[in-house]
């Protein structure tokens, strides 16, 4: 579930410039062995906490490897669920062999997306956001693929946690 943290609301709505934000991706797949982390941006590796109650590594501290992405909003289509093209450059050489053998591997691999605070980097200040990669190619040290939200016809719609009644709601009868 996406959550925004009250320094990162306010960091936004105040833009302070000394306030740096960093975006990241951890990459997950039945094939690897443990998730690959990523953040953008970045000179060198940086440390991050991960979010409590998260599957993996729940409130630990976790390296995250620098290596540049770009991932525009999706573009949305009548009919369409939302896609965004995703791109992953320098591919480094510890993911490599990470994503080809994820390619012969009949699942999909998991993209959840954090956003953290430079001045709170013990969890995200946003997120997690979860999507799915498909249509991913390797060329070189560059990785392309299209992230989607699995299955968002299925999502609880206002809160993940409220099921929707004919009782609760008698305008839900036909």
């Amino acid at each position: 579930m996406t959550s925004y943290s009250d320094a990162w609301l306010e960091a936004v709505a105040s833009c302070p410039p000394d306030e740096r934000t960093y975006d990241t991706v951890q990459l997950d797949h039945p094939s690897f062995g443990e998730p690959a982390y990523i953040v953008a941006n970045v000179a060198d590796d940086m440390q991050f906490g991960i979010e409590a109650g998260a599957p993996l590594n729940a409130g630990q501290m976790v390296t995250f490897i620098a290596c540049p992405f770009k991932a525009p909003w999706p573009e949305q289509r009548e009919g369409q669920p939302p896609v965004a093209k995703v791109e992953i450059d320098n591919v480094a050489r510890e993911l490599v062999p990470k994503i080809r053998a994820a390619l012969g591997y009949r699942a999909y691999i998991g993209v959840t997306h954090r956003q953290y605070l430079d001045s709170d980097r013990s969890e995200p200040a946003y997120g997690p956001v979860s999507f799915v990669l498909s249509d991913v190619t390797l060329t070189g040290t560059k990785l392309i693929g299209e992230v989607r939200v699995r299955n968002l016809q299925n999502k609880r719609f206002p809160k993940l946690d409220k099921n929707y009644s004919y009782t609760a709601f008698p305008s839900l009868l036909p």
